[in-house]
């Protein structure tokens, strides 16, 4: 389903679903190169439930700037504001990707106002360490390359007709989607095409550029919620050594294990993670 978008403060977003009984909203962040379309699946099976509400990150999606903008710093007091705004006091952030960086930031801005974090995806200690030292990749050429990919498939927008040519295609399918996802043939056609709509933006090039200057640890480690890890079991990027690093820097609670799925679950496995980002937590 394709949901109407409106603007607060410059961040373009979506909003769907019911008043939670708690008051407490899904924040939904998209990851590298992304936009809000990403979550359309997920905001699909949530929607009927909970209050879901899905941003463009400043520089992304359709606020995306010719110059490529972005800063972790300024995503957060935008985002931050835009909450203010929408009177969002409480929210559970849930990030895809490397946007941990700012689903941290936002909960370490807004201690009372974040009640936990989920990251989809997130445990990237390995993959950041590269990002900020490239020669790593002599050693791990497999991470190497898969991190490249990252980057490279969010340079560059994807017009809409290029995308339903790929979705028609086992072979461009296969040929493209292989780092990304476990299986490229299974993921229904208008989820790729609807979900990768608005990606693509200078501001990952941005990022790279800057990944040296940007302590991943630093801004992980400063965040007191309870934070819940969300992993496919066949993510290029992701090993059982990231998470236990990231457990070491985080106050973890939980991590979920998605079977036969990749690095984007919201595309993948839409059902299966919107259960687990509302699932409370196993004593």
């Amino acid at each position: 389903m394709r949901y109407p978008t409106r603007t607060e403060g410059g961040i373009r977003y979506l909003e769907a679903g019911p008043e939670s009984p708690t008051g407490v909203t899904h924040l939904l962040v998209h990851g590298l190169g992304g936009s809000l379309e990403q979550w359309t699946a997920v905001v699909d099976e949530l929607r009927p439930t909970t209050r879901v509400v899905a941003i463009d990150i400043p520089g992304f999606g359709h606020s995306r700037t010719r110059r490529g903008h972005f800063a972790v710093p300024d995503a957060v007091r935008d985002i931050s504001g835009f909450l203010d705004a929408r009177g969002i006091d409480r929210c559970v952030v849930v990030s895809h990707s490397i946007s941990c960086v700012v689903a941290a930031g936002l909960a370490a801005a807004r201690p009372a106002g974040v009640t936990k974090l989920v990251l989809v995806s997130g445990a990237l200690v390995r993959a950041s360490e590269l990002a900020q030292h490239p020669g790593l990749a002599l050693r791990d050429p497999a991470l190497g390359l898969a991190v490249a990919a990252q980057f490279a498939a969010g340079v560059v927008p994807v017009p809409r007709v290029l995308l339903t040519a790929l979705a028609a295609s086992r072979l461009l399918r296969t040929a493209t989607l292989w780092p990304f996802v476990a299986s490229p043939s299974g993921v229904p056609t208008e989820h790729l095409v609807e979900a990768l709509s608005g990606s693509g933006s200078l501001a990952v090039l941005r990022i790279l550029l800057s990944a040296h200057s940007i302590d991943h640890h630093r801004l992980l480690a400063a965040v007191e919620q309870p934070v819940e890890l969300v992993v496919g079991d066949r993510d290029r990027l992701i090993n059982p050594s990231d998470v236990a690093r990231l457990r070491a820097i985080m106050r973890v609670t939980r991590v979920s294990v998605i079977p036969d799925c990749g690095h984007w679950p919201w595309l993948e496995k839409p059902a299966e993670l919107s259960a687990l980002i509302t699932s409370p937590e196993r004593a």
